[in-house]
């Protein structure tokens, strides 16, 4: 009688390799590689994963699967592809693609803030309203409006405005925290003299300067390009265009001032004094001689002259003293190094901003 014995495991040459490891390895390995290719066949747990990106890429190499976190993120049912970005469904935190117009708005961490919806007396909102579903709707409003804006919240938990701009040519996302929504505030009321302080501040804070209580070389040359992009349009957008970093940089560029690397050490007495007397920072005085106007004798109304603010009185507080610059023109004007060169580190780095 033949034996009915079903063959063993080292009757072939893949039991026989099998039968090198433990029985625990293999059930794990088995195990892992299905529950691995399952989870990362699904949506939701994939943005899971993508929460750290050293799981994603081990599992991904694991099992031979592509390492370009782009392009799972565009399988994501939270992608968003007019702004390039996605959104977890699950932890509604946002991540931005390469090439996104919301790059510079959004940072890293940020999670969605969603409204409740309104409710409707003798109408129930339906179970299907999640936040994830209300985001949805929020932003496909905003799509097809061209314009809107939605709240983000911070990993320390401040929470900040993200407007969108579809409608003019260079689409855009402009962030505004707080600080910045309080500014555009007292620009929008015209208490020029209140927001020229603000800006001040908001320069400290964008820098963390807060508790020294002024900017450094360093400080300025590391400022975020957004935040003085998002400054610069709202000081233009309230005054009409008369006030504002870019039109300050275009004036100090016009009257010759450098920009330069080397332009502090090839700095022109004159040119500074040029650009100055077009914003109106000084004035003849009875004797003739030039001086500088105090803080509370600038003209905080549009009819100040074009790129008279923002002042910022207190750029230069942080910049080392220059024994080798001219200090008085030839109007006996005298001139501070610390105010020359911290104003030339400033527009260059609006230059370097693109402003």
């Amino acid at each position: 009688m033949k034996n009915s014995r079903s063959p063993s495991r080292t009757d072939t040459w893949v039991g026989k390799v099998i039968d090198q490891f433990p029985t625990f390895i293999i059930g794990f390995f088995t195990g892992s590689l299905i529950t691995v290719y399952g989870t990362l066949t699904q949506i939701d747990l994939l943005s899971h994963l993508n929460a750290d990106p050293n799981i994603l890429n081990f599992y991904q190499q694991l099992l031979g699967l592509s390492n370009d976190i782009s392009e799972q993120n565009k399988q994501y049912r939270g992608y968003i592809e007019k702004l390039n970005i996605s959104v977890n469904p699950n932890t509604l935190i946002i991540h931005v693609l390469p090439n996104s117009i919301c790059e510079s708005a959004i940072s890293e961490g940020d999670r969605v803030q969603v409204l409740p919806p309104v409710e409707v007396i003798g109408q129930q909102n339906s179970a299907q309203d999640t936040e994830f579903n209300l985001f949805k709707q929020r932003i496909n409003q905003i799509i097809s409006d061209g314009f809107g804006s939605i709240e983000v919240v911070t990993p320390e938990n401040q929470l900040a405005q993200i407007e969108i701009n579809l409608l003019n040519e260079e689409q855009n996302c402009v962030r505004k925290p707080k600080y910045i929504q309080e500014l555009e505030k007292l620009l929008e009321q015209k208490k020029w003299k209140a927001a020229d302080q603000k800006t001040n501040q908001v320069l400290l804070k964008i820098t963390n300067r807060e508790s020294v209580g002024y900017l450094d070389e360093d400080a300025i040359q590391k400022m975020s390009c957004s935040y003085l992009r998002t400054i610069d349009q709202l000081w233009k957008k309230y005054s009409g265009g008369l006030f504002g970093f870019s039109v300050q940089k275009r004036i100090f560029v016009e009257t010759e001032n450098q920009l330069k690397e080397d332009a502090l050490n090839r700095y022109d007495p004159n040119a500074y004094i040029h650009f100055t007397d077009l914003v109106r920072w000084i004035e003849s005085g009875k004797n003739g001689k030039e001086k500088w106007k105090n803080y509370n004798e600038l003209t905080f109304s549009l009819e100040a002259p074009e790129g008279h603010l923002p002042r910022l009185n207190q750029l230069e507080k942080g910049m080392k003293m220059e024994s080798n610059y001219q200090l008085f023109s030839p109007n006996a004007l005298p001139l501070s190094s610390q105010e020359i060169k911290a104003r030339t580190l400033f527009f260059a780095r609006v230059d370097t901003c693109k402003l």
